[in-house]
């Protein structure tokens, strides 16, 4: 068997169908038992390559993940680093910072994205390749993993790519794969027949070039699926002798120069299952962005399949030369953080790449807690406009370890559990879960690495998360501001003249109004320079030079019932990103025997550092008290500053009185001194919702502000309601429905159109109104399973409000009348 020119085919071939004709005409390889080995030594494979991503795109990360593995690995060997000693980086931003090159924390995201070091690296280092089908009527793509990296040893492939378990990296610090998350999870999206071709050689060369190609057990359909992996009859993987390889080809079938390795890992995968959404470049990096916030290092995508169709197109590309000629898309992907604040516009693509969506990066919180380890809560505050892969998910709070999602949760989590509705597409949150205990992470992540395990680690992990982001003041403030704009847009352009005289009319109409009336109470940010009294905006230091305590918990401490949590506040003058900035961040010092009895939140903005101290029952008892100081600190100080001491004390039990609760919120809002509204009250003006009008091309309406349809609108549909939390709701009215474009239709004259379309918009926001009052008022409505499809509940209440308030509104007055009841004198 010649070794070196079946890998050569296999590498050349762009579909399952050529490989099967591949292994059928050579010799060794047909014969379904003899040459072909069960994937970790074992026939029950299936239970780990089946348990693991739910789709192609989040498995094609793991792939990604061993590459930089990989990388950071040959770096520390070559650098004369013990991987597993004591001088090894302790986590993977370390490695990149001590290793590679110095990034301020190892973050991609400080780099500008015209860096030529960026283009320079992937292109030698980190390269996927999409070749083979364009459209989903051609077949499906194969997808090529190209890593510059330590590579294996032909002899070593069983116990590293070729086993599910041997968990060779659990000893290494800084790497994802010590967590065992391999890379098999692809192999149930490579076709019907599971081909993945795995070539590599270890680094330093001395070695020979190893080569498999797996596939699901033939003939094998009365059992569960086995994957196989090819050897030689011998049992040895199938080896060749060559200095350099070249994984990929034009369309034309010419070796493509641009990529080509001395040693390192390629991985091609045939007939991959990606999602038909997904099928060009732009969709491949789309189904990547959602499960990588962050790619450690920077990735280069190749597009093989970008010939041009047309001679003018031919010319064009021409024209512009380089891989674009050679019928080649070649672009970066450097991570979902990376794209939002800093675009994918490197040199010779600015107009081809969206620019940057993320205008901000908000500090939202932390937690250090004895049972789970330490969480990180940053948030990127987003444009109005989104762009169109973030438009298309519903996902908007991203878990990840290392930058690899684990986990995500969803616009609704957002809107309704953690209150924060006008967010819900204005920001994406990211909690780090990366400096989690590390026993930790086999209890809250499933096998998947897409739920949190339910386990009594997981849903503390979920609680805690939730905690920090609904109690972010920062998140606060933006919500707050960002529910004012809209608002404000409304406002200017409608007339509330007609709706205020409905309410003066019908005073029961203003009890519909009570629980809306826009209120916000935010702790008060003190002056410009941290302290607790002043004004201006606030402008923080670098480093802090001091911390003190509130004057209520200097004077009095803080009582703290065992199974409650309460916040502790003190002041400083530092930054508010000072926490979780990856270049010299701060830290809370809490002496160690105090953090092992409390789980500690932890938020910072503008000058107030409130930390929640939550007592862990079985380390505390009631009567405690403890004496301690709070402290900053970074690398960057000569020493921390440190409060005063604080006393704590540990009181009995505080039970929640939930009826009462009930009964004011209930009572919220009827008026001043209880009364009802409308009776010896002017009926509320402020309180009345404002209104915009859709229509489907962005036309102007006289009278209203105007916004172009939702992108998957239609004339059916009757609008959508906005709820912006505490500042009230926007009602986004459909002007072009079709009921009500059919009763202007039958009007004659402007005026009398005018007054059928005012009577709509008019009737569509009462409707919409005792709508709202009535999901409002639904008890553990944010904690349900369904707060996810609140939205979709209130685009079905519009809709079918549009097609009947025209109906009742004209023809009730016509058919019921003092006339049309007969009434019996007695």
């Amino acid at each position: 068997m010649d070794t070196r020119q079946v890998c050569s085919a296999l590498l050349a071939a762009e579909d399952e169908a050529s490989v099967q004709n591949i292994i059928k005409s050579t010799p060794e390889m047909p014969d379904p038992r003899s040459n072909w080995r069960p994937l970790d030594q074992r026939d029950t494979n299936f239970n780990v390559t089946s348990n693991q991503a739910s789709d192609g795109g989040k498995a094609l990360t793991e792939l990604m993940t061993n590459m930089v593995d990989a990388i950071l690995m040959k770096h520390a060997l070559l650098n004369g680093v013990d991987p597993s000693g004591k001088g090894a980086p302790e986590t993977m931003y370390d490695a990149v910072d001590k290793l590679i090159k110095p990034l301020r924390g190892g973050r991609l995201v400080n780099l500008d994205p015209k860096d030529p070091w960026l283009l320079e690296f992937s292109q030698k280092n980190l390269v996927i390749g999409i070749s083979g089908a364009k459209t989903k009527k051609q077949g499906l793509p194969c997808y090529t993993f190209v890593d510059n990296g330590e590579g294996q040893y032909p002899g070593d492939f069983k116990n590293t790519f070729l086993s599910l378990s041997a968990g060779h990296k659990k000893n290494i610090p800084f790497v994802q794969g010590q967590y065992n998350m391999g890379s098999s999870g692809v192999l149930r999206y490579c076709g019907r027949h599971w081909h993945k071709l795995i070539i590599s050689r270890r680094y330093g060369g001395d070695g020979l070039w190893g080569w498999t190609i797996m596939r699901k057990r033939p003939d094998d359909s009365d059992s569960l699926p086995i994957a196989d992996y090819f050897v030689l009859p011998d049992g040895n993987i199938p080896s060749f002798d060559e200095d350099f390889l070249y994984p990929f080809r034009t369309a034309t079938g010419k070796r493509y120069d641009g990529v080509h390795l001395n040693t390192g890992t390629v991985v091609k995968l045939y007939d991959y299952q990606i999602g038909s959404r997904f099928l060009s470049w732009r969709g491949s990096r789309e189904a990547l962005n959602e499960n990588l916030v962050e790619t450690i290092l920077p990735f280069r995508l190749l597009d093989f399949r970008q010939v041009p169709a047309t001679p003018e197109a031919r010319e064009a590309a021409k024209k512009r030369g380089g891989d674009r000629a050679l019928g080649i898309d070649a672009r970066p992907f450097n991570g979902m953080e990376f794209l939002l604040l800093r675009s994918h516009q490197e040199v010779g693509l600015e107009d081809e790449e969206e620019d940057a969506v993320g205008q901000d990066q908000i500090s939202v919180g932390g937690i250090s807690h004895p049972e789970l380890g330490t969480i990180s809560i940053r948030a990127i505050a987003l444009k109005r406009d989104l762009p169109a892969w973030l438009k298309h998910s519903n996902s908007r709070i991203f878990h990840c370890v290392n930058g690899q999602v684990h986990f995500k949760q969803t616009r609704g989590y957002l809107s309704s559990t953690c209150g924060l509705p006008a967010l819900k597409d204005r920001v994406v949150v990211i909690v780090d879960a990366s400096d989690l205990a590390f026993p930790v992470h086999s209890e809250v992540w499933k096998g998947d690495r897409e739920h949190i395990a339910k386990t009594i680690i997981g849903e503390l992990y979920k609680e805690e998360v939730t905690a920090v982001i609904k109690g972010s003041v920062a998140l606060q403030e933006l919500q707050h501001k960002i529910a004012q704009q809209e608002l404000e847009r409304a406002t200017k352009a409608e007339s509330n003249d007609l709706f205020q005289k409905l309410v003066d009319l019908d005073p029961s109409l203003a009890s519909l109004l009570s629980n809306r009336n826009p209120t916000i109470r935010l702790p008060s940010a003190g002056g410009k320079d941290g302290s607790e009294s002043g004004g201006g905006d606030f402008d923080g230091k670098y480093s802090p030079t001091f911390v003190r305590l509130e004057e209520r918990y200097k004077q009095h401490g803080l009582e703290l019932p065992i199974n409650r949590t309460r916040p502790m506040a003190a002041r400083t003058d530092v930054v508010n990103d000072y926490l979780n900035r990856v270049d010299n961040r701060g830290v809370i010092l809490i002496d160690e025997s105090i953090k092992k009895k409390f789980g500690i939140r932890e938020h910072l903005h503008n000058g107030r550092l409130v930390i929640y101290l939550s007592p862990i029952e079985d380390q505390l008892e009631v009567g405690d008290k403890l004496i301690f100081k709070i402290g900053l600190q970074d690398d960057g100080m000569p020493g921390p500053v440190v409060t005063e001491d604080v006393s704590l004390f540990i009181v009995a039990e505080e039970k929640k009185a939930k009826s009462e609760k009930r009964r004011n919120r209930r009572k919220k809002g009827a008026g001043k001194g209880g009364a009802e509204p409308g009776k010896g009250e002017s009926t509320p003006t402020h309180g009345l919702p404002k209104c915009i009008l859709l229509t489907h091309d962005g036309r102007e309406v006289d009278g209203y502000d105007v916004e172009v349809w939702p992108e998957d609108f239609t004339e059916t549909d009757g609008g959508i309601i906005e709820d912006l939390g505490e500042d009230g709701a926007l009602y986004k009215i459909n002007y072009d429905n079709s009921y009500h474009i059919k009763y202007r239709s039958q009007q004659r004259g402007q005026v009398a159109k005018d007054v059928v379309t005012e009577k709509y918009v008019l009737g569509m926001r009462i409707l919409l109104l005792g709508y709202e009052q009535a999901l409002q008022s639904r008890e553990g409505l944010s904690d349900s399973e369904i707060a996810e499809y609140v939205d979709d509940f209130r685009r079905m209440a519009a809709q079918g409000s549009a097609s009947t308030v025209l109906a009742l509104s004209e023809n009730l007055p016509k058919i019921v009348d003092t006339s049309s009841v007969s009434i019996e004198d007695e």
